[in-house]
């Protein structure tokens, strides 16, 4: 019934996922009506417009968040999803925010993180309504606008609506995320030497967000000299190719420029990525600069934590990871922020003890961001139902998972992660050419629809 649906609307259905790609819903500065900029309300418009043009309820809520509904009743379940998306970096073949289809994948950013997800949801509630499938609670599908970001989305969405009663959010992977790591952000200052000796750093900044790898690093050298510059550009070259770094240097006048090319990642997957500030840092640190041993440390920085002594592995929810998002040269002090996803039986408290014991005491820790792990129990009416769900259309028995990314699964009472990302295929939120393939998302409308109705008959 609902793959009939899906397979008379399809065109209709790709083009719509093409039209909300080519939306660029990156946070910004404020507008009339979009508090984080133009792109995520003219997205949260778009969608609402898709729905009333079927006829069902609707509502923008100050343009913070909006949702749709489907069904009668005060109880709900909600399926929660974002349409804003990081912004797009460098490194890409096709339009970031084009929806281009080639060879079955459309690609842009937010395909899978988290736009085709929402969209794929929003299609699901269409079927429902077509087929006349009548639910015991009422479904509700939300759209946030702040996830990446600071979650203003929803903490203000649920100061005006009521909490739904459990649901889930189609931002992770099947078969079901039913525990997720902790999650902080911290920032490490670290004054700026001035050495009269050494060469100076003028300038150093990389990365554009806590939660990416950063793809690039740039920091600009005064060597004092011509000279100095030269062989300090010849020596940097040769460490780069040593360790397999890419690197582009210029060298003018007594100044080198160095620019680190790494690779996009999720910050919750940090070792499919390749750090461009880390790897900077490595260079910056075999040279005679100010802040050599800083750089040094730096350099040494794993994904692990080991080098910061925060390692640590629970057994279940796995190993404590860590991502130097950005950092800065700035009003003569370096600013670092890390984004930790630490496993469910560490605290935040013991992080931040057993990192300040490794740090120099010239070095300052702030906590920025911190969200508590989350944990629902597996074999919960919620987890159980949407297991069944998995297993209907998958046709195999697996176990839920746990992962160290962050979902809305945190903003509403008895909620869990399902899919979209299928079993198997690889993890590319925050990636260049980020594509979700098209078959994929048509059959994930099937299941999203089975996984709505289920839930508003089983809680």
């Amino acid at each position: 019934m609902i793959g009939n649906f899906v397979t008379q609307h399809e065109p209709e259905i790709i083009a719509s996922f093409q039209r909300l790609l080519a939306i660029e819903s990156v946070k910004s500065h404020p507008v009339p009506g979009g508090p984080f900029g133009a792109g995520p309300a003219e997205a949260l418009s778009y969608m609402l417009q898709l729905a009333e043009s079927r006829h069902l309820a609707t509502k923008n809520v100050n343009g913070y968040a909006g949702h749709v509904e489907y069904g009668t009743g005060d109880e709900y379940i909600a399926v929660l999803a974002h349409l804003d998306v990081v912004p797009a970096g460098e490194g890409w073949t096709y339009p970031p925010f084009g929806g281009v289809i080639d060879q079955g994948r459309i690609y842009g950013r937010g395909a899978i993180d988290d736009k085709g997800p929402a969209m794929s949801a929003l299609w699901a509630l269409f079927a429902l309504q077509e087929a006349g499938v009548v639910p015991r609670r009422k479904i509700r599908l939300i759209f946030g606008l702040d996830e990446e970001s600071d979650w203003q989305c929803v903490e203000h969405y649920f100061r005006y609506e009521s909490k739904p009663i459990g649901g889930f959010t189609p931002d992770a992977q099947f078969p079901l995320i039913y525990a997720e790591k902790g999650m902080a952000t911290l920032c490490i200052e670290v004054p700026a030497e001035a050495d009269s000796l050494a060469a100076q750093i003028q300038m150093f900044s990389g990365g554009t967000r806590y939660n990416m790898v950063p793809e690039v690093a740039r920091a600009t050298v005064d060597c004092h000299s011509e000279t100095a510059a030269r062989e300090l550009g010849i020596k940097f070259r040769k460490v780069a190719k040593d360790l397999q770094v890419s690197l582009h240097s210029e060298v003018r006048s007594c100044f080198v420029d160095l620019t680190v090319e790494g690779r996009s990642a999720h910050a919750s997957r940090p070792e499919v990525g390749i750090n461009a500030i880390v790897q900077l840092a490595q260079l910056l640190g075999t040279a005679t600069v100010s802040n050599c041993s800083m750089w040094r440390s730096v350099g040494s920085w794993d994904y692990f934590g080991r080098a910061l002594g925060i390692d640590h592995d629970d057994g279940e929810t796995g190993p404590l990871t860590m991502n130097v998002g950005t950092g800065e040269l700035r009003d003569g002090v370096y600013r670092f922020h890390l984004n930790i996803r630490y496993p469910a039986d560490q605290s935040i408290d013991e992080l931040l003890k057993s990192m300040s014991n490794y740090l120099p005491d010239r070095w300052r820790i702030t906590l920025v961001e911190h969200m508590d792990p989350l944990r629902v129990d597996p074999n919960s009416t919620l987890v159980q139902t949407l297991m069944e769900v998995y297993k209907q259309f998958f046709k195999e028995d697996i176990s839920p998972l746990t992962t160290g990314g962050v979902t809305y699964a945190r903003a509403i009472p008895n909620a869990v992660a399902f899919g979209a990302r299928f079993p198997e295929k690889p993890s590319l939120a925050h990636q260049a050419d980020e594509y979700w393939e098209i078959d994929d998302f048509l059959r994930s409308i099937e299941i999203y629809a089975e996984a709505m109705t289920r839930l508003a008959n089983a809680l």
